[in-house]
């Protein structure tokens, strides 16, 4: 009985004795790390863009009582769009139906819901490599059917590049800057602690330009091809920004 109590005892000494080192330890390590000294800047980079390609989404907008009659007559405007688009130099794989929609307009008449014409949407979305011939997309799409622009967007092919050249831009502004307060400080850099990146959400225009634009015509409003104006539409220039936020152990 004693051999057992005394067993009982030392085990849990060692048991005290382990958890009281271990605590030690924490509050040693916790303690190093309050005592480390680091700095804490932001460095920006910016990369100034022009996009080399423009996506221009047409839409053709057709109604009328019998919803094959208006089957046919849109696809036949669609089909006109198409025909004229591989014609201007557009490729096949360049031209991508995103959309396609069939419904009855409807509304309600003394309590009760009376049904009009059948309406058929069709819109395709049309990219070209070169931003200035988005106008001519445009002018093309009317001119052969299209009722309504429902956008126009501009990226830049080689984005990856330029995000990681902003990248670059930013990590070495911000190593300038805290070497430039370090040396004020008398002191050194040490390693990189922490490191945390803040991108734009997308690129930011510089200048004014056309970077959307939506409109609508009658279906049945004729073009008038003897104007020749073109549209003219400016992609303008795009930042891409990114912002390191940097912590740096200092020597």
């Amino acid at each position: 009985m004693k051999k057992s109590c005394r067993s009982i005892f030392e085990f849990t000494a060692a048991l005290s004795f382990a958890a009281i080192f271990a605590l030690s330890l924490l509050s040693c390590s916790q303690n190093d790390v309050n005592k480390m000294r680091t700095i804490a800047v932001s460095g920006t980079g910016k990369v100034i863009v022009t996009p080399d390609k423009a996506t221009v989404k047409l839409a053709v907008i057709t109604r009328r009582e019998d919803i094959k009659a208006a089957q046919e007559e849109n696809a036949q405007a669609m089909k006109r769009i198409q025909d004229a688009l591989l014609a201007k130099g557009v490729t096949a794989e360049n031209i991508q139906t995103y959309d396609y929609e069939i419904s009855q307009d409807s509304h309600w008449k003394n309590e009760e819901r009376v049904y009009g014409l059948y309406c058929v949407i069709n819109r395709i979305r049309v990219t070209v490599q070169d931003v200035e011939k988005a106008g001519d997309i445009i002018d093309v799409g009317i001119k052969n059917g299209a009722t309504g622009v429902d956008g126009i967007s501009f990226s830049y092919e080689d984005e990856v590049k330029a995000v990681k050249r902003a990248r670059t831009l930013a990590i070495e502004n911000a190593k300038a800057i805290a070497e430039e307060s370090v040396s004020v400080a008398g002191t050194k850099l040490g390693k990189v602690l922490t490191m945390r990146e803040q991108r734009d959400n997308g690129y930011r225009a510089l200048s004014v330009a056309s970077n959307s634009i939506s409109q609508q015509w009658l279906p049945d409003t004729p073009y008038d091809d003897a104007a020749g104006a073109s549209t003219p539409i400016s992609s303008g220039k795009k930042e891409i920004s990114i912002v390191m936020d940097i912590t740096y152990e200092l020597k």
